[in-house]
């Protein structure tokens, strides 16, 4: 029975934390099917000039997710997102609200697990880069919205609110008739493939991880997959694949206890006194010969785009309070090529970093336990955006202010969240964007957010 346990508890490092309904055929092979439910009601604020506050609700997630095992060492696990609707648009008038536009099946893995210290997982799965790519939807502390709040909504909204029936400016693309001014590079997105398909932070392919020492002093991860460049999708002019590593080290000795799951945490809601350091690192091979897809500009050349990263997890328990810090540094290079009208070409490069924090009490007040969380994210792309006026190269930015209020009724199975997002685009990236009539603008987003897991 204690086998069985140790099993079931493990099979969460891809589905996370409520086991729902187990279909047992013995202590060795079983599986775990369950559903989770994430529920907006927000009131946004004006991407653009030419846009409107509104407010709306949406189901801005439905997943359905099965987890097993055949036997003690061959294990499975998928993930299924239900869409919601892929009819509205941002108009005018109103954001967006569509969430998941198609059914798509989020996660598909099997994991050989011949020792806790070697474990082979191939398939659709989380990109082992930075720490937030790591986890669950369900698992953050600050509930993110297309899981890279403001940018995402001035990439999707702000670009479909300035599109064009003609080339405004060098920064603007042509897609599917029309054209739009090219999407900030998210620099917490792995090299991923995953990222061009509608599912950022998976990528198809094979790790080989595991943790070593007592109460995992070291988690080490190795991947290889099709990555951002893939050459069946026609994003490259060979098959160059993605290689990387991650590893995450716990001084243990001091009475710190890592994570031995494949999939990291935001929260242990006070149970694990945990502090982490974590660094990573991923490489692809791009070759725009004869290729003439926005990445490669028009240039006949190759690069190889490189990533790293650093994060950290605190948190420690002192009596009824739960102090949590996490922070990140982020860096990607190469990441294809632009030329400006002068025929100079460079690289794109994307950096980011964020910092938050969550004070959670843990006494029940009612019938849930109230937490603080404060969060503050930067990203900035260089050698990307092109000033319309004068022909040179613009560093972009964009800030991104936190503030919510989590109940945890009962942790990640049930809580509500209630707050607000101040998403600040920075000058070059306004004028850039530009239209000529209409421009991006700072917003603020007020959401509340009801989540289960069963």
């Amino acid at each position: 029975m204690k086998k069985y346990l140790l099993s079931l508890g493990f099979l969460a490092f891809m589905i996370q934390n409520s086991y729902g309904i187990l279909l047992k055929a013995s202590n060795n092979e079983f599986a775990d099917v369950g559903l989770k439910l994430s529920i907006w009601a927000q009131n946004n604020g004006k991407i653009t000039t030419n846009d409107h506050n509104s407010t709306n609700f949406s189901v801005e997630n439905a997943r359905l997710y099965f987890a097993g095992q055949i036997n003690k060492i061959v294990q499975f696990g998928t993930n299924i997102d239900f869409s919601d609707n892929n009819l509205t648009n941002p108009d005018g008038s109103a954001r967006a609200h569509d969430k998941m536009k198609y059914t798509i099946v989020k996660d598909a893995f099997i994991n050989f697990r011949i020792k806790k210290y070697f474990q082979i997982t191939t398939g659709l799965f989380l990109d082992p880069w930075s720490r937030i790519p790591l986890e669950d939807l369900y698992s953050f502390i600050v509930p993110l919205e297309d899981y890279n709040p403001g940018v995402s909504e001035i990439d999707v909204d702000g670009g479909r609110l300035l599109e064009s029936n003609t080339p405004v400016n060098i920064n603007y693309i042509k897609s599917n008739g029309v054209y739009q001014f090219k999407p900030f590079i998210k620099p917490i997105v792995p090299l991923t493939f995953g990222s061009d398909v509608g599912n950022a932070f998976r990528d198809t392919g094979i790790a080989i991880w595991g943790d070593v020492a007592h109460n995992t002093m070291l988690k080490y991860y190795l991947m290889v997959g099709n990555g951002r460049y893939d050459y069946q999708a026609g994003y490259n002019e060979n098959p160059h694949l993605k290689y990387g590593f991650r590893l995450e080290f716990t001084p243990t000795f001091l009475g710190f206890k890592g994570m031995p799951d494949y999939v990291d945490k935001d929260t242990f809601f006070g149970k694990r006194k945990t502090l982490t350091f974590s660094i990573a690192y991923q490489q692809q091979r791009l070759d725009c010969q004869n290729l003439s897809t926005p990445t490669c500009d028009g240039v006949n050349q190759s690069t190889t785009a490189r990533a790293y990263t650093f994060d950290m997890l605190y948190e420690q328990r002192f009596d009824n309070m739960v102090p949590n810090l996490q922070i990140a540094w982020m860096e990607q290079k190469n990441l294809g090529f632009s030329e400006n009208k002068n025929n100079n070409i460079v690289n794109p490069e994307s950096i980011g970093y964020y910092a938050q924090t969550q004070l959670l009490y843990d006494k029940y007040i009612g019938i849930g336990k109230p937490a603080l969380v404060l969060r503050y994210e930067e990203d900035e792309n260089k050698n990307y955006y092109i000033n319309p006026t004068t022909d040179s190269f613009n560093t972009a930015r964009v800030g991104m202010y936190d503030i919510f209020l989590n109940y945890y009724i009962n942790g990640e199975n049930a809580n509500i969240s209630i707050g607000a997002q101040d998403v600040n685009p920075d000058a070059n990236l306004r004028y850039d964007t530009a239209n000529g009539q209409d421009y991006l603008k700072a917003f603020v987003d007020y959401s509340l957010v009801f989540r289960t897991v069963f």
